[in-house]
């Protein structure tokens, strides 16, 4: 017969095994809701000890208590400061001296008190370290030398360390050599020098993320001999261009994800010197780019394995949606957001050919009407993602089709549209949403949302933000409705609470 724990006896747990098991199994089944396990733990002893002893990650929001918290959880596999800045050498001295033997990642992003001392300590006591955020953190080419003696590193990131300079980057390099994912962004005193040793002794790196560098054409060979190279961003490049890509003898075979967001050098008649071989390519971000043309053809048509295009920022032709429709690749993801060009016959046109898309964004587009909209709904009924925000010429009887005939949608922005009540009425039978935003939409009042409220149970994010002295305050009941949401967040509480009608 197990022996009943009490006030007494039930601190030692580790004489129960079986129970010491029994309570990790249900701490397993807690990871939704971060107030099941407070309450868990305020069971008893035995329960407070087990949940300390569970937990494997933790983000302590209040840094005066952070000494505390540490020792209060032993087992802590993934540490999460980015909300405790003031971190400082004798913090990062605790850390390491408890969490010696499991912490395998640490996020120190915008931490700027300790030095390169305290970081030293850190990554020689914490030998399985495979993780370090260092993002805006005041690092410089010393603290680089220091996370060198990581030699288990495997992902880093360093976005905006703007005092670290080739050599530091060339001490990770050389020391850093199991690395598979860096991020460089805005690392200013970083070039091509820097990006070359990275490419040249790091050769497992998966993802490489070199935004807003002044990095130049003559990095780019380098980067392409990275054999297991996947992920890969340009975003802001902008000594970049076709000329460089010109000389390559081709793209990567191995990369799946390409970011030339802002890169206004990389032309369509450049794009595919980059992409050519780049038989794995699923994901290719062209946001802010040149003219979207017939051009975009000859880069599509080698791209078998093509997912998701985003042309958000430019300028699309007719023929550029043609081009995409007759380049024989069917997009799970089109992305057109604030696209100049984009009208009802070539939405409607596209659409017709790529059936299969899940996530479609067309914010900002001004031309489309009702017109797209039916042709949307009516052809990509597997849509789970919809943003279509500052849609003006859409009248608001077409959003009833939304709810006709998208049954699947998880995600849906309305923000500054049309839509009413009887439009979210119709979009209530969507069950499976999750995010819904109606921001600056002055024509909603409360039958809607009750209906929302009542049938939209996954619902965790709803945003009805409309500015100061606009748009009409909610009702009690519709509040009421939408607090029943089995999984709504406490911030949404907490917004709806601030304007419901007294």
């Amino acid at each position: 017969m197990v022996k009943k724990l009490n006030s007494t006896d039930d601190c030692k747990l580790d004489q129960f095994p079986l129970i010491h098991d029994i309570l990790f199994l249900i701490l397993d089944h807690l990871d939704g809701n971060p107030f099941d396990r407070k309450s868990f733990s305020l069971v008893s002893k035995a329960f407070h000890t087990a949940e300390s002893r569970h937990r494997q990650v933790l983000k302590p929001m209040r840094p005066k208590f952070l000494i505390n918290i540490i020792n209060r959880y032993p087992s802590v596999m993934r540490l999460d400061l980015s909300s405790c800045p003031m971190i400082t050498d004798d913090s990062l001295a605790v850390i390491s001296n408890v969490y010696m033997s499991c912490l395998r990642s640490i996020d120190l992003s915008r931490s700027s008190f300790f030095s390169h001392t305290g970081l030293s300590n850190l990554v020689l006591n914490c030998q399985f370290l495979v993780e370090i955020d260092l993002s805006s953190a005041k690092l410089m080419d010393s603290g680089a030398l220091a996370i060198s003696k990581a030699s288990n590193l495997e992902k880093l990131w360093l976005e905006s360390c703007k005092l670290i300079t080739d050599v530091g980057i060339g001490y990770i390099a050389d020391g850093c050599r199991k690395l598979k994912l860096i991020d460089l962004s805005w690392c200013l005193g970083v070039g091509d020098l820097g990006v070359g040793l990275i490419a040249f002794k790091c050769k497992e790196i998966r993802s490489l993320d070199l935004s807003y560098m002044e990095i130049t054409n003559k990095c780019l060979p380098s980067i392409l001999q990275l054999q297991h190279l996947e992920d890969l961003t340009f975003e802001n490049c902008l000594y970049i261009d076709d000329e460089g890509l010109a000389t390559l003898d081709q793209g990567r075979k191995s990369i799946k994800t390409l970011n030339l967001t802002n890169c206004e050098y990389v032309s369509l008649q450049g794009l595919p010197f980059l992409t050519s071989g780049a038989a794995c390519l699923s994901h290719l971000n062209l946001t802010n780019g040149s003219v979207v043309t017939e051009d975009l053809a000859s880069s599509l048509c080698n791209l078998p394995n093509l997912q998701s295009i985003k042309l958000n920022g430019c300028q699309v032709e007719y023929s550029g949606l043609e081009a995409i429709c007759n380049s024989g690749i069917l997009l799970r993801e089109l992305s057109l957001n604030k696209c100049k060009g984009v009208t009802d016959e070539g939405l409607s046109f596209l659409v017709t050919k790529q059936k299969e898309l899940r996530k479609l964004n067309i914010s900002r587009c001004r031309k489309i009407t009702e017109i797209s909209v039916d042709n949307v709904t009516k052809t990509c009924t597997s849509l789970t993602s919809l943003k279509m925000n500052s849609c003006y010429l859409i009248s608001k009887e077409a959003f009833t089709l939304i709810g006709e005939r998208c049954h699947h949608l998880k995600k849906l922005d309305l923000t500054d549209t049309e839509v009413d009540d009887a439009g979210l009425m119709s979009i209530a039978r969507c069950a499976e949403l999750s995010i819904l935003r109606l921001g600056i939409c002055y024509n909603l009042g409360d039958n809607g949302l009750i209906q929302v409220g009542k049938f939209c149970q996954k619902l965790i994010e709803l945003n009805l933000y409309s500015p100061q002295g606009k748009g009409q305050d909610l009702c009690r009941q519709s509040a009421s409705n939408l607090r029943k949401c089995r999984q709504i967040s406490t911030s949404l509480s907490l917004v709806l609470s601030l304007r419901i009608s007294h």
